[in-house]
């Protein structure tokens, strides 16, 4: 029997059964998702729309305070992907010369492990944060985006 005669071959009660299902369970695990999808995605945008003052804050003459460094670290490592995701729709995935060397750089960064204390924690939110500045600095991404996601993020422009 093949698939498409399985679809055919209907079992009636099944059928009926299925059909006279509430969807509350499925709707109820939808919105959640849904709810979720539209959190990281705000959350996304909030990382996107600082990456700069995030950029200034992790490379400054000052260390950012020891609290700040992990959720710092997260939404620099959020912005930096977003960033190489740019890059590589704008360069319909083949990315070239120091453009290609920024990537890879942003890559290795994330593939790191996010520290949990320390020296590490503050070396890796630095190593992302150059990352996510040298691939600024190749000017591949329009200069809108991130204004538009500070706008999408209730921050002014």
């Amino acid at each position: 029997m093949t698939a498409a005669t399985g679809l055919a071959q209907r079992t009636p009660l099944r059928d009926a059964a299925v059909e006279r299902a509430e969807p509350v369970g499925d709707t109820y695990l939808l919105e959640r998702l849904v709810a979720a999808l539209k959190e990281s995605v705000a959350i996304d945008m909030i990382a996107l729309a600082h990456i700069e003052d995030d950029i200034d804050t992790a490379l400054g003459e000052r260390a950012p305070a020891a609290h700040m460094i992990a959720p710092l670290s997260l939404r620099l490592r959020s912005a930096a992907a977003q960033l190489v995701d740019l890059v590589m729709q704008e360069t319909h995935n083949r990315p070239q010369g120091k453009v290609a060397d920024a990537v890879l750089r942003a890559c290795e960064a994330l593939a790191e492990a996010l520290p949990t204390q320390g020296e590490d924690g503050l070396g890796h939110l630095r190593r992302v944060a150059l990352a996510a500045q040298d691939i600024l600095d190749q000017d591949v991404i329009a200069e809108d985006v991130l204004d538009r996601a500070a706008l999408l993020a209730g921050d002014e422009a």
